[in-house]
This record gives C-alpha cells, sequence and structure tokens, in this order.
C-alpha cells in the first residue's frame, strides 16, 4: 500500500490514511475522540457521516451484475439497475452517488487494463485528486484489483469531495466501482475522512460477487433488500 502527495490534503484525511496503513485496512465508521465534547449547536451543524456500527444497513443485490453491495443507513439509498449502462445508488443526505458496473471482455484482463475501460468512461477525469490510499489486493473473490482513495480539495463553492475507486479483473471481465462523497467544505474534513474508511472498508472492498452457476438448478441470491429506488 503507497500513500501519495500529502501536503494538500485535510489533518483528519491523513490520520485516517495513517491508520489505515498501520492496520491493513480502513477502520470501521468512529466519531472523532473530541465529538463528544463539542457544543451542542456545532454538532448540529456537522455533515452527517455513514451509519454506525448498530445502525441499519442494507443490501442490494443486482441480478444484471451479479453482485450484492452492502450500503448504510439502506432505506435512504435510491438505486437505478435499469435505465442505464451502469448501476447507480444515490445517499442524497450525504450527498454521497456510488456507480457500479461489470463488463464482459473479448480479451484476458489486469486491473490495469479494466482502469482504462473506466477512464474510457470518463470516471476519473479531474487532475485535482490528490491520493489518500492507493492498495493492490484480491477481492472481490477472485479480481485482482486496485483500490483507490483520493481527495479533491477544489471543489466548487469550497466543498471537499472523496473518492473511492475499484479497478477489478478476474479472466475476461472487468469489475468497476466509484464511490464519491461530499462535504461542504474543510471545516467537515474529519466526516469526510469517516465516510472515506467506511466507504472504502465496509461498501466496496464488502461487494460480494455471485457465485459461479455451473447447473440450471444452481442456488442464486434470494435476499430482498428493503430499500427503495
Amino acid at each position: 500500500m503507497a500513500l501519495g502527495p500529502l501536503r494538500a490534503l485535510p489533518p483528519a484525511v491523513l490520520a485516517t490514511a495513517a491508520l489505515a496503513a498501520g492496520c491493513g485496512g480502513p477502520p470501521a465508521a468512529t466519531a472523532p475522540a473530541h465529538a463528544a465534547a463539542a457544543p451542542d449547536d456545532a454538532a448540529a451543524t456537522r455533515a452527517p457521516e455513514y451509519a454506525r456500527e448498530d445502525a441499519a444497513w442494507g443490501k442490494f443485490h443486482s441480478k444484471r451484475f451479479q453482485a450484492t453491495i452492502p450500503l448504510p443507513d439502506g432505506r435512504a439509498w435510491k438505486i437505478d439497475d435499469h435505465r442505464g449502462p451502469e448501476l447507480v445508488a444515490v445517499h442524497a443526505p450525504t450527498d454521497s452517488r456510488l456507480t457500479l458496473v461489470a463488463t464482459q471482455e473479448d480479451e484476458l484482463m489486469n486491473r490495469q487494463r479494466c482502469e482504462e475501460r473506466a477512464r474510457a468512461r470518463g470516471w476519473v477525469t479531474k487532475p485535482t485528486l490528490s491520493t489518500v490510499e492507493d492498495q493492490v489486493t484480491v477481492g472481490p473473490d477472485a479480481y485482482d484489483s486496485r483500490v483507490w482513495v483520493a481527495v479533491d480539495a477544489a471543489g466548487e463553492g469550497g466543498a471537499l469531495e472523496g473518492h473511492v475507486f475499484l479497478f477489478g479483473a478476474f479472466l475476461r471481465r472487468c469489475l468497476l466501482v466509484h464511490l464519491s462523497t461530499r462535504v461542504p467544505s474543510t471545516k467537515d474534513d474529519e466526516v469526510l475522512a469517516s465516510r472515506l474508511a467506511v466507504a472504502s472498508a465496509r461498501i466496496v472492498k464488502a461487494i460480494a460477487i455471485d457465485p459461479l452457476r455451473t447447473t440450471d438448478d444452481a442456488s442464486v441470491p434470494r435476499d430482498k433488500p428493503d430499500i427503495r429506488r
């Protein structure tokens, strides 16, 4: 795992990146240590975080892309898995957007070629992204993947935006995932750091791929997530 240029990143984001590097992966979402002591009015104006350990999570299964995605605050996500070439899930309370697509290719793929597919789709266009974490991993399942976490501090109106990308390859398939989330300003950098930790460890890296069906009666995921579209 490599940490990229850090000088332009908010201190809280850097702390999350350092912790992730030392532990082998980002931690589950936890409140900053000093949050409990913050004044009530300050807490009320903080940007919302993702769900806590004890909060409701949902799972969405995409039959089209044969993948199951865990989502914090599951009921609040609006998901479109039919109208476009990609699955798109939007969480309005945190200004978050998850995009997923699995492609069938004509040649054997690797993570670099799959990343090229993502860039060709226009997924990585901003020159102002600063790397927080860059990891090569195996997963989901047997996919050879790159997980890239980055921050864009040049958002419109002073907004701070975080991104988690997964570029995965398995035989002749690519799995591409992009989760973006935004906070109003650098004052909410700790909230953004918390979201990115959850997004990387518990959403993107936790996506499950359907088992290969070798017979017509092979089982497929049947759980119907309670998530509205």
